[in-house]
């Protein structure tokens, strides 16, 4: 991978890591969140870096080029991280379903029988 490459890769990273210590100031992102998305950042930029092991991470996917190696390896963390975030799409919508029947057996009915008020 060219020079130019890797310095790009780069500068988007870091811009990433800008945006998600921004999002965690404005608390519009968790601490725990955070600290994943610097986490796989830090890999990323190491990874893009570290020729040796894209060649050999290029070799074992049989991968033409070292950077598709590296793009195999995003494409997976964008997949895992779709299914956790389906499943935790999935566990809230179930909570306000059951937050939303709690609430409408609390209400007491009208003694007039309308429902409107």
């Amino acid at each position: 991978m060219s020079f130019q490459a890797k310095t790009m890769i780069t500068v988007l990273l870091l811009a990433n890591a800008v945006l998600v210590v921004d999002l965690l100031r404005t608390r519009r992102l968790t601490e725990s969140y955070t600290l994943l998305w610097l986490f796989v950042i830090a890999c990323t930029t190491g990874a893009t870096w570290a020729d040796g092991f894209l060649r050999h991470l290029a070799w074992f996917f049989g991968a033409a080029v070292p950077l598709s190696a590296l793009t195999l390896l995003g494409l997976a963390f964008i997949l895992v991280m779709l299914i956790f975030f389906s499943m935790k799409i999935s566990k809230l919508t179930k909570e306000l379903k059951d937050l939303a029947q709690e609430v409408a057996l609390r209400i007491p009915p009208s003694p007039s029988g309308d429902s409107r008020e």
